[in-house]
């Protein structure tokens, strides 16, 4: 299973660094397209999201995290820094376990 972000320009370069395939939408409301592609891939098992992509396409997120098990979303903070009130570590796996 491979990981992907999909990220701002900003933001992706530190994850090309680190070797992390990394999609950027051209426009924010391009990213519910991003993210249909990616859960039909099946070599992908977790999407980092940013944020502000993530709260672009929420609807989206929540549709395919209702029909499929994989892949997982996590959402990160961008180089702007967080959105604001961020869960716990154990409150992020919680939601996902019940999923």
């Amino acid at each position: 299973m491979k990981i992907t972000a999909i990220t701002d320009s900003d933001t992706a370069l530190a994850f090309r660094l680190a070797g992390i395939d990394t999609l950027i939408p051209p426009r924010p409301e391009n990213t519910a397209n991003l993210l249909k592609e990616v859960a039909g891939r099946p070599d992908i098992g977790i999407v980092l999201i940013t944020e502000r992509l993530a709260k672009a396409a929420r609807k989206e997120i929540e549709k395919i995290s209702h029909e499929r098990h994989l892949p997982l979303f996590m959402e990160i903070p961008d180089m702007k820094g967080p959105l604001g009130k961020r869960l716990s570590a154990t409150e992020r796996m919680a939601a996902i376990i019940r999923r």
